[in-house]
């Protein structure tokens, strides 16, 4: 029996951060993975977080770009990129 791992929802972010590409691409790029934190408030002022991850990630390649974006080095200015 297979899994189906579709998502409409999770679908539709990475269409969407295909479309934009980084600031700066000066070349043809294709999304290969994202994950995605969201910060959420309900009428009452209590937050929480959620997370998700492409398809195409398994959950502990999904956990070294959550790492990355915590400790890595970002870049200095919105114009640049890493390479």
């Amino acid at each position: 029996m297979s899994r189906d791992d579709s998502d409409p929802r999770r679908d539709a972010i990475h269409e969407k951060l295909q479309e934009l590409g980084p600031a700066g691409l000066e070349k043809a790029a294709v999304l290969t993975g994202f994950v995605v934190v969201c910060e959420w408030m309900d009428e009452t002022g209590e937050k929480w977080l959620s997370k998700c991850h492409s398809a195409s990630l398994p959950i502990w390649a999904a956990d070294g770009l959550h790492h990355e974006a915590l400790y890595g080095k970002w870049p200095s200015s919105e114009d640049d990129h890493d390479e």
